[in-house]
């Protein structure tokens, strides 16, 4: 399937720099030599419209996030985009992505949104078809409603972490002293240590890969990979499909 239309959409605002971050990551992997050849690309930020996603699915807010996102991909569409992603990874639990889709159905959309899980699911069998057993790392709502399930479905094995260990990861992304978003991505020690320890937590439960299922975690690991496992940026993998959905010729070889 390819665009017909000229833009490819972000719904930013999940974080704020999470939107920020796939567009560069469009750029950084995109074959050109001169401006003019780079994809033409609509960031849509605007995070006080957007409630907190793991609020919604933790039962802490009642507010489904979804119906806004929905309203800025209409936007985005009616701007132009033919090809769209939502810049975060807890905005795609079935009872936020499914009411979205839900939404552009009843509007008549023909905008093209990307599941970043299924990405992520199509990449590892392309890149690492050794890989059966794939760790998973994120926020707690995404461990809650356990999502990258999903990926099962690309003939993959999840493996979570233990509920002591989701907590010290949640903490490492949200806590209101050392957490990275309350540090506007900067990564403390304490944030590090907390998600390598569950890293290798998830390495001696079989893991041979590690999915980072958070915007933010990636800026915890300086390698691509951790003990011998590939570590899978899923923000990283959901650009480079937005490319090759619309210009697969611009799409950068991997690199391990």
């Amino acid at each position: 399937m390819a665009s017909e239309k000229k833009l490819i959409g972000i719904v930013g605002g999940m974080g704020p720099s999470a939107g920020i971050d796939i567009s560069y990551k469009i750029v950084d992997q995109t074959i050109a030599s001169k401006d003019q050849e780079h994809l033409p690309q609509i960031l849509y930020s605007e995070p006080e419209i957007i409630g907190d996603r793991t609020e919604y699915i933790m039962g802490r807010i009642s507010e489904n996030p979804a119906y806004n996102i929905a309203k800025i991909l209409l936007k985005l569409e009616s701007a132009g985009a033919g090809i769209a992603c939502l810049a975060c990874n807890s905005a795609h639990a079935p009872q936020i992505f499914d009411v979205i889709t839900g939404e552009l159905s009843k509007n008549n959309s023909s905008i093209w949104l990307l599941h970043i899980i299924d990405e992520v699911g199509k990449f590892i069998k392309h890149h690492y078809p050794a890989v059966e057993k794939v760790g998973i790392l994120g926020t707690s709502g995404t461990y809650k409603t356990n999502q990258y399930s999903r990926i099962e479905g690309f003939g993959l094995e999840t493996v979570n972490v233990s509920p002591e260990e989701q907590t010290k990861v949640h903490n490492s992304i949200y806590h209101p002293e050392y957490g990275i978003k309350t540090l506007g991505g900067t990564v403390s020690e304490k944030s590090r240590h907390l998600l390598t320890d569950a890293a290798g937590w998830l390495k001696e439960k079989g893991a041979g890969a590690i999915v980072l299922g958070c915007t933010e975690l990636p800026l915890a690991f300086s390698d691509k990979s951790y003990k011998g496992m590939p570590l899978i940026d899923a923000s990283l993998v959901l650009a480079r499909a937005l490319i090759h959905a619309h210009s697969p010729g611009k799409l950068k070889p991997w690199k391990e």
